[in-house]
């Protein structure tokens, strides 16, 4: 849900960009005074929509470029079963509760009416709630207990759960630089969640029965073509993860319903943005070195593994270069690069 988003009030911005590679516990973005509630725990214990009144949920990494060209660090609430023909609409609004005790430390408001909300648990614990219309009188400092009313949803509308822990950290970040705190330090939110809840909320995700139900989304791996790349014009800093690297973003990745599949996503600049996979006889991105030299990948439309979308030559020149070019509409099985080529960087 990419919107862009204005800060009315909150922290200072800094505290989700990027901590330049630090590792441990420590972290340095400011609080601007706000501290965790005494006696509060790293876990959920109340459902943000009441689980009687939401079809599905998703797990961490929905690809939706562009403002999602990479995997998104947040996971969702669906009141609509969109998987299920024909789609029966909804517009009932819904409650949104807290589902932990924490201290409101940022307001962010969209260009709409709607707000994404974040609350320190604890020193290390954050998490976040966004697309909620929130309850008058909800400010910076506010303690708020798990199961108070924080909101409630658009007619109809899906909400957003992130959270993330100073406490994790993770390798599959290959340039640190380029990514906010909450991404580099993400958890997925129903592992913090206390039974049943937790139970009942893994009943509902979208997510393959033989797959881990806590995706990941940090796949990069140094030398290898798999992860995210970002093109050479976007600064080495996290802006990237903005509006203004969203169209200049290229991931090699894994879906996010079932991770046996390769899916590519393009934010834009080399090609109309989408999500594609490629066949089953690919090289695998995790594979893919400076040593393959040129790649060409079919990239299919997701729904088959017959219809071609277009052609992609991608070739590693560094471990942190690759050049790439889309020849969309193509239905070769080979090309080779021309003026349209473009580098992008880790």
């Amino acid at each position: 849900m990419p919107t862009p988003r204005v800060a009315i009030i909150g922290l200072a911005s800094s505290l989700f960009v990027a901590c330049g590679g630090e590792s441990g516990n420590a972290h340095t973005g400011p609080t601007n005074g706000v501290t965790p509630p005494p006696g509060a725990v790293a876990e959920f214990t109340v459902s943000p929509i009441a689980i009687d009144s939401f079809a599905l949920i998703t797990p961490l990494g929905n690809l939706n470029p562009p403002g999602h060209t990479l995997p998104t660090d947040h996971a969702y609430y669906y009141v609509v079963d969109f998987d299920k023909r024909p789609i029966t609409r909804d517009t009932l609004v819904r409650a949104v509760y807290a589902p932990a005790t924490g201290t409101i430390a940022h307001m962010m408001q969209p260009v709409g009416t709607d707000w994404k909300i974040t609350f320190r648990v604890t020193n290390d614990f954050w998490y976040y709630v966004d697309h909620v219309v929130p309850v008058p009188g909800l400010a910076l400092g506010m303690v708020v207990r798990a199961g108070d009313v924080i909101g409630k949803t658009n007619p109809g509308g899906a909400i957003d759960l992130g959270a993330f822990d100073y406490r994790v950290n993770h390798t599959g970040f290959v340039n640190p630089r380029r990514y906010s705190e909450s991404t580099l330090h993400v958890v997925t939110p129903w592992k913090y969640f206390v039974e049943p809840v937790r139970s009942q909320l893994y009943a509902k995700q979208r997510r393959h029965p033989a797959a881990d139900p806590d995706a990941r989304i940090d796949f990069g791996i140094a030398g290898r073509l798999v992860g995210d790349w970002f093109h050479e014009s976007v600064p080495n800093t996290s802006e990237a993860m903005g509006p203004a690297g969203w169209p200049k973003s290229v991931a090699f990745v894994y879906d996010y319903y079932d991770p046996t599949k390769v899916r590519i996503a393009i934010g834009g600049t080399i090609a109309p943005p989408g999500v594609w996979g490629i066949p089953d006889d690919a090289p695998r991105p995790g594979e893919v070195t400076v040593a393959h030299g040129k790649v060409a990948y079919r990239l299919m439309y997701t729904e088959s593994t017959t219809v071609q979308y277009g052609l992609m030559l991608v070739q590693m020149l560094a471990d942190d270069r690759i050049r790439i070019q889309v020849l969309v509409g193509s239905q070769a099985r080979d090309a080779e690069f021309d003026g349209g080529a473009q580098v992008y960087l880790r």
